[in-house]
């Protein structure tokens, strides 16, 4: 049995107030031709398919029209829930393929119990779909109201799928969830847990032969091989900048053996860091795809007005200056606190703005500074 599993492709995401949706079609686009060359028995998509819960219609219509490729094109099942991103309502009325046997969509967690089962040579392999779901929602499903956490709900999916699979099948299942050992990145969003205990323990899982996890954005396995997950479909933070996209591609053997294989996944513009002296990148141009998505760097110390603006003739999509030869002024407070208590503030002023130029005051600004802490000690008295 061939599976291809995918998760977190957050459709109609906005970076940094740039639009990504064309990116995310170009990305899918080339999902389909590995759906095609690969031909896997089943396509997995582990929740958040969509950004938000109310997607914009130009989101929906890219996701319709890939799942609509992939079941006219291919010979593929269809396996999608719904992740903490997505409206469980919006991602359930994806089931309009209306094909039992071979699609398996599910939104709500009242909806759908039954797993996807496909077959090939070793028999029988049952697909359990597990959306997304908080407490209030699985004690209101479950009829119990002892359900606290996200270990609960998953542990209570889980026992009410095992319930369903035929005996002698084989079992994937297919969860949303923040897995106990699993790398965070931050682009992800908590799963709106309030008062509990985000993650849950792998252990939930016993039985299953692959689980296709989603949530986290980074492709890993937590616990044990076949618990994985895929990753998202591109990078949506700067602290996967050295991170490789991919889908899983698993072919599960008989009596559960496994072959477990990334498949790099490549967009249009990606993103980078670029490190270095203004006047250097300035005068360098662009480095790789200018289209990029850039962090700046700066090991300059001194002030450089309108450093934004200057460095996008060079990238046009830098979306962040970090200065990395300036103190992080958060480890200073304490110190600058004590360092300076008692001193005149426009020394104070005088000394942060050598330090920060490089250059002493100016007269004309030492004057106005003179003048506006005379006039806040008037205030004061």
């Amino acid at each position: 049995m061939r599976l291809l599993h995918t998760a977190d492709w957050h459709l109609g995401r906005v970076f940094q107030q740039v639009s990504l949706l064309e990116d995310q079609r170009a990305v899918l686009d080339g999902v389909f031709e590995r759906v095609v060359e690969l031909a896997p028995d089943a396509l997995i998509v582990a929740g958040d398919v969509f950004d938000r819960a109310n997607p914009r219609r130009e989101a929906i219509d890219v996701f319709d029209r890939f799942l609509g490729r992939v079941y006219s094109e291919t010979a593929a099942a269809i396996v999608v829930i719904a992740g903490n991103h997505d409206a469980p309502e919006r991602i359930g009325y994806g089931g309009a393929l209306h094909d039992p046997d071979r699609v398996l969509i599910r939104g709500p967690i009242d909806r759908g119990l039954a797993p996807l089962l496909v077959e090939d040579a070793h028999g029988p392999v049952a697909i359990s779909a597990l959306p997304f779901a908080g407490p209030f929602a699985a004690r209101e499903h479950f009829g119990d109201d002892e359900i606290q956490t996200p270990e609960d709900v998953l542990r209570r999916q889980v026992d009410e799928a095992r319930e369903r699979v035929p005996a002698g099948a084989r079992w994937v299942i297919a969860a949303h969830a923040f897995v106990q050992g699993g790398t965070a990145s931050e682009s992800e969003r908590a799963l709106d847990m309030i008062g509990t205990i985000e993650t849950a323990s792998s252990a939930v899982f016993e039985g299953a032969d692959y689980v296709a996890l989603g949530h986290l954005h980074r492709a890993q396995s937590v616990g044990a091989p076949q618990i994985r997950y895929s990753g998202s479909l591109m990078r949506y933070g700067f602290d996967e900048v050295d991170v490789g996209k991919s889908m899983t591609l698993v072919d599960l053997g008989a009596g559960g053996a496994l072959e477990i294989q990334p498949i790099p996944l490549t967009s249009p513009r990606t993103l980078r860091v670029v490190e270095g002296l203004f006047d250097d990148i300035r005068k360098a141009g662009p480095e790789g795809n200018p289209e990029d998505f850039v962090k700046v760097r700066l090991l300059d110390t001194g002030s450089i007005p309108d450093a934004m603006n200057t460095l996008r003739t060079v990238y046009p999509n830098a979306v962040q200056i970090e200065w990395a030869a300036r103190p992080d002024a958060s480890t200073l407070t304490g110190e600058a606190q004590e360092h300076v208590r008692g001193r005149d503030p426009v020394d104070v002023f005088e000394a942060f703005f050598e330090d920060v130029t490089g250059g002493e005051l100016p007269s004309a600004p030492r004057q106005a500074m003179t003048g506006l802490v005379a006039e806040l000690s008037r205030g004061e008295d």
